[in-house]
């Protein structure tokens, strides 16, 4: 009796498994009726170098900028904005005070003058590398947020990739994008973010990794602010995204302004 239910749910595991990967397809997850490789959600990149967005003129995201009050520099950040924003965080994050090198006081990983905007932002430190949970009460169609590390070398490459979960769990294509870091930063700019057509996200994972470090070597920490997403308007929002304006694209990049959309 005991070794027919073992047999049983093995077969069933292994139905699981078939069927989970039947949802993975060349150009995203999700379902494909018509066996097309396009399937039901599709994952987009964002990636600009910009003033971070605002909830007063960038309706409809929603923004956290993790200033105080209520909070203060080394608050661990969890369960803080579950109440007004439905967000919640993983281990790992806490409010830091963007200053530069402060006198006297040198117990923030924020070591640059200032933030994207306001005077915090929040870090991320796991020891075992692990990426950064943010879930949401309601699933989000774009997230976006702006993303530094706290150090490296000149030059020094950083890819970051945001994983996202769907609400019954099923993985969403990884939006993934890098950068070189630059010491002659006053605030970063750096903005990375991932849009789903046809789906939405109601968990992401968010890491970074250095081209120069081994996996599982230095414990790598970085910074984010503005955390912005969107959940109402999303067709809108999205034709935006995957349709920048000619003219914005025509933009020389700068340290100022650069916008790159790119789909995967």
């Amino acid at each position: 009796m005991i070794a027919r239910k073992s047999g049983t749910a093995l077969i069933t595991a292994a139905l699981l498994i078939s069927a989970a990967s039947a949802q993975v397809h060349e150009n995203g997850i999700g379902p494909d009726p018509d066996n097309d490789t396009n399937p039901a959600t599709i994952t987009g990149v964002i990636k600009r170098v910009n003033d971070p967005l605002t909830p007063d003129t960038d309706a409809p995201y929603k923004v956290i900028n993790f200033e105080p009050p209520p909070g203060k520099h080394g608050e661990v950040i969890r369960n803080e904005y579950s109440e007004k924003f439905g967000v919640r965080f993983g281990r790992g994050l806490t409010r830091q005070i963007c200053d530069g090198q402060r006198r006297f006081y040198y117990d923030s990983i924020c070591t640059y003058e200032a933030a994207p905007s306001g005077q915090f932002s929040v870090g991320y430190v796991n020891y075992l590398n692990a990426p950064l949970l943010i879930e949401f009460d309601r699933p989000v169609c774009v997230v976006t947020m702006a993303i530094y590390p706290t150090g490296g070398a000149e030059g020094e490459n950083f890819t970051v990739t945001i994983e996202g979960e769907d609400e019954t769990g099923l993985p969403l294509a990884p939006a993934t994008t890098s950068f070189e870091w630059t010491k002659n930063t006053v605030r970063w700019r750096h903005m990375a973010g991932a849009y789903y057509l046809g789906g939405r996200a109601s968990k992401i994972y968010v890491s970074m990794i250095s081209d120069k470090r081994r996996p599982g070597g230095d414990v790598l920490r970085f910074l984010i602010d503005d955390l912005a997403f969107v959940q109402d308007g999303c067709e809108e929002v999205i034709r935006d995204l995957a349709e920048p304006d000619p003219a914005e694209v025509a933009l020389t990049p700068s340290d100022d302004t650069e916008s790159e959309m790119e789909g995967s």
